[in-house]
């Protein structure tokens, strides 16, 4: 009897990282040629919905800088 090692992506609770996680979860289960595009998509993804939070950040974060806004540019 094989016992099932499959091991559940994590449950972020946004839709859009979720279904990122759950294309690389299961690299072990495709052919290793399709490794990179699988990773590479979801960096893409995951580093967009990074990106797009850091819009809605008020405080700043040490260490990171922030696009100027057209309101700073016065």
């Amino acid at each position: 009897m094989s016992e099932d090692t499959t091991i559940a992506p994590p449950s972020t609770g946004n839709a859009v990282v979720d279904r990122a996680l759950a294309e690389v979860a299961d690299l072990s289960e495709v052919d290793l040629a399709e490794h990179h595009e699988r990773l590479s998509a979801a960096q893409d993804v995951l580093t967009g919905v990074l990106e797009s939070s850091r819009n809605a950040v008020q405080t700043p974060i040490p260490g990171v800088l922030r696009p100027r806004t057209q309101e700073q540019h016065g």
